[in-house]
């Protein structure tokens, strides 16, 4: 098989340098400007609070203003899609702002489920590291040379259906941006 079409559905992909510390910043700005809340967990329920997931999150439309950050996101997963999995990508959903104070967490869980479009995760690390003691992200899954990075402004893309978790900073507060690619929905 041509290693050009392989596809590697247990890895996830980091790349550095997707925004600028200036450009995390500005995000982290609009958030709090947008006001944050207590973050959900959607079920085959519906939408309710639960206490798995402990974060403060703000959702940031898809505006005018903010069309620049959806292409770039949309561009840098399908880039990485070409190279690791090959999934039929369509859409973008909205993005999340999510705010870790000491001991938040989100455990263990999946981003899709049965008839779900969803297919690439996306979690953009909008703090500098040093701002912050333990607390990450971290996905069940190979990465090989691929370590998932804490560096602000990079990027990390994975499928929906690998097992991943938020850890708790201990001291500090940890935020990141979260998106999903979508395509045709899962069977």
């Amino acid at each position: 098989m041509d290693d050009k079409w392989k596809q590697f559905p247990l890895h996830a992909k980091s790349l550095t340098g997707v925004l600028t510390p200036e450009e995390c910043e500005a995000i982290k700005n609009d958030a709090l400007a947008l006001g944050m809340s207590r973050a959900l967990v959607r079920t085959a329920k519906g939408v309710k609070q639960q206490s798995y997931r402990t974060s403060d999150l703000v959702q940031l439309p898809r505006t005018k203003e903010s069309e620049w950050l959806y292409e770039r996101l949309m561009a840098r997963g399908e880039a990485a899609n070409a190279e690791y999995w090959h999934f039929t990508l369509n859409g973008i959903e909205e993005i999340q702002i999510l705010r870790y104070k000491p001991w938040q967490s989100f455990k263990w869980h999946y981003d899709t489920f049965p008839g779900s479009a969803r297919k690439l995760t996306c979690v953009v690390n909008l703090s500098p590291p040093q701002s912050y003691w333990r607390g990450r992200l971290e996905v069940r899954g190979r990465h090989g040379r691929n370590a998932i990075t804490r560096q602000q402004g990079a990027g990390t893309w994975f499928p929906t259906y690998l097992l991943h978790r938020a850890t708790p900073p201990w001291w500090g507060e940890r935020w990141a941006l979260v998106t999903w690619l979508t395509g045709p929905a899962w069977i």
